[in-house]
């Protein structure tokens, strides 16, 4: 039995093509074209399926075969005669239970679970941050207001099983309430040193 394969154009599911149609289907086969047939667990590149080699651009080309009738054409992206696949889940989803191919973000692979990740959540430390920021440094109330922004945008990562977004908006809310727990500390103790040099000064004056 002929292998059928289902290919990713735009960030759309196209398929299913049986190799010569994948040759003389329009849209020329690049090496990091995402493509699933049955017997992958996952999406893949492309390059790593030997029997594709040839439909890369430069491999030899073989002659023109005749066109055959071909059946009405279907909307793009929707399956032949409104048929499902067997056992094929649509584009972002998980073929047979497996891992789905999962979306970039600055060339790393970020998968969505869908479920809530644990995580520590820094939000209550970032909110005392700008607390003591308000009472003894400025420039610790202007760090701790960010930690507290990428905090909530962590908490919002992580509710929507987002962990690789969750986990930069997290470390990024820890780095800026510990700058500004910093300081606010040496905030305190500068003010401390004010408040005491003046009542020195006041009881000298006094005596």
């Amino acid at each position: 039995m002929n292998a059928v394969y289902y290919i990713i154009v735009d960030g759309q599911q196209a398929g299913p093509f049986s190799k010569e149609a994948l040759r003389y289907q329009g849209a020329p086969i690049l090496p990091d074209t995402m493509v699933w047939r049955e017997g992958l667990s996952t999406w893949v590149r492309a390059d790593q399926l030997p029997e594709l080699a040839d439909l890369m651009p430069g491999a030899p080309q073989q002659p023109q075969q005749p066109q055959q009738p071909q059946q009405p054409q279907q909307p793009y992206g929707q399956q032949p005669y409104g048929q499902q696949p067997y056992g094929q889940q649509p584009y972002g989803q998980q073929p047979y239970g497996q891992q789905p191919y999962g979306q970039q973000y600055y060339g790393q692979q970020s998968y969505y679970s869908g479920e809530p990740i644990p995580h520590y959540n820094w939000l209550s430390w970032a909110i005392v941050s700008t607390v003591l920021g308000a009472l003894c440094s400025c420039i610790g109330l202007v760090f701790g207001v960010i930690a507290i922004v990428n905090a909530n945008k962590a908490n919002d990562y992580y509710a929507k099983g987002d962990k690789y977004m969750g986990d930069q908006s997290n470390s990024m809310a820890k780095t800026m309430t510990i700058i500004a727990l910093v300081l606010a500390g040496i905030g305190a103790i500068g003010n401390a040193l004010v408040l005491s040099s003046g009542v020195l000064s006041a009881i000298s004056e006094a005596v």
